[in-house]
């Protein structure tokens, strides 16, 4: 269970990471009109961040079973 929490941590990190630079790469900034580009990759940075610290977390306080 610890383990499993730990990849998936990691996982959502990477995600966040990837996530992060898709966001910058294509939609950063204001166009030739003014108006603001915006995705979904930048809310989904932050969920999968914070979903992932939270696993990592959790994988902390989580007791291995035998």
């Amino acid at each position: 269970m610890n383990s499993k929490l730990k990849l998936f941590g990691i996982a959502a990190l990477i995600g966040a990471v990837l996530s992060y630079i898709a966001e910058t790469t294509f939609y950063n900034g204001v166009d030739a009109d003014g108006e603001l580009q915006e995705s979904f990759f930048l809310p989904l940075t932050f969920i999968l961040a914070a979903l992932g610290i939270v696993m990592l977390l959790a994988s902390l306080f989580v007791r291995k079973h035998k």
